[in-house]
C-alpha cells in the first residue's frame, strides 16, 4: 500500500499505513478552500487504508467549520465501517473549534501519534 498525498497552495495532507492503521496528517489551512479536494482525499484513505484512522494535526494552522465537518464525517464514517478515528494535535488554537464544539469529549485525542497507535484496539 503506498502513501496518498494532496498538496495545495494552502495545505497538505498525507496518508501512510502504520502499525494496523492511517495516519493522516495535514497541515496549513484546512477551511472551505481545499474541501472538495479534502473529500476526494479521505475517500482516497479509506479505500486504501480501511476505517482505522489517526489525524495528526498538529502542522495544522487554520480549521474552519467546512474542516470540523470534514472530520465529523471521518469519525462517523470509521465508526460505521467498524473502524476508529483518533486525533492527534489538539492542543493548538487552531484546533480550538474541536474543544469548543465538545467533539474532543466523543473522539479520542492523544498527544501523539505513537500514543494513539499504542491504544488501538484489536481488529474484530
Amino acid at each position: 500500500m503506498s502513501d496518498l498525498r494532496l498538496e495545495t497552495p494552502a495545505a497538505l495532507f498525507t496518508a501512510r499505513a502504520a502499525e494496523g492503521a492511517a495516519v493522516v496528517a495535514i497541515r496549513g489551512s484546512f477551511d472551505h478552500t481545499v474541501h472538495a479536494l479534502a473529500v476526494d482525499f479521505v475517500d482516497q484513505v479509506f479505500a486504501a487504508f480501511g476505517p482505522r484512522l489517526i489525524m495528526d494535526l498538529t502542522g495544522l494552522d487554520l480549521l474552519d467549520s467546512r474542516g470540523t465537518g470534514l472530520i465529523v464525517n471521518c469519525w462517523r464514517r470509521a465508526l460505521g465501517e467498524g473502524g476508529r478515528l483518533a486525533l492527534v494535535g489538539t492542543e493548538r488554537g487552531a484546533t480550538r473549534i474541536l474543544w469548543i464544539t465538545g467533539l474532543t469529549t466523543r473522539i479520542p485525542v492523544y498527544p501523539t501519534v505513537q500514543d494513539a497507535l499504542d491504544d488501538l484496539p484489536p481488529r474484530t
